[in-house]
């Protein structure tokens, strides 16, 4: 077992701890995002399934490149230490990360925040995981207009 499963940083990171971690946020993201999606159908009067159809394919390019521009570098000329993100929060921990931490399978095996994946890769991960659940709705459920 290495260091980091224990909190403390600076041992060797745990490889299957940012891979739960990744794999939980994208998760938990598609799930935010269908639910806010079927929300949003419903409002608007259409049936649940085909607005989170679409509604994750929209979220899911939106994801795309937010998640894009997160892990672009940081310009040489910028000081980015106590930056805050452009969700507003901390760049160490959004609410939302914190929420994740407590939800199976990150819990299973906790990551300091130093130790994580960046942001931007979890976030582009999560896009894939919503566009990938677009498809198949689309293509292995036959969920149409």
């Amino acid at each position: 077992m290495s260091e980091s499963t224990s909190g403390v940083t600076g041992g060797p990171p745990d490889h299957v701890g940012q891979l739960l971690d990744a794999v939980s946020y994208a998760v938990w993201l598609t799930v935010l995002f269908s639910a806010l999606s079927a929300a949003l159908a419903v409002l608007a009067g259409w049936r649940p399934a085909p607005g989170v159809k679409y509604g994750l394919f929209v979220f899911g390019w939106l994801a795309f490149g937010f998640g894009t521009f997160k892990l672009l570098p940081s310009r040489p000329w910028k000081d980015d230490e106590g930056s805050v993100d452009a969700l507003g929060a901390d760049a160490d921990q959004t609410r939302f990360q914190a929420l994740v931490q407590r939800l199976p399978p990150a819990r299973f095996r906790p990551v300091p925040v130093a130790d994580r994946l960046p942001t931007g890769a979890r976030v582009f991960v999560g896009s894939l995981a919503m566009l990938g659940t677009s498809i198949v709705l689309e293509q292995v459920f036959g969920i149409g207009p």
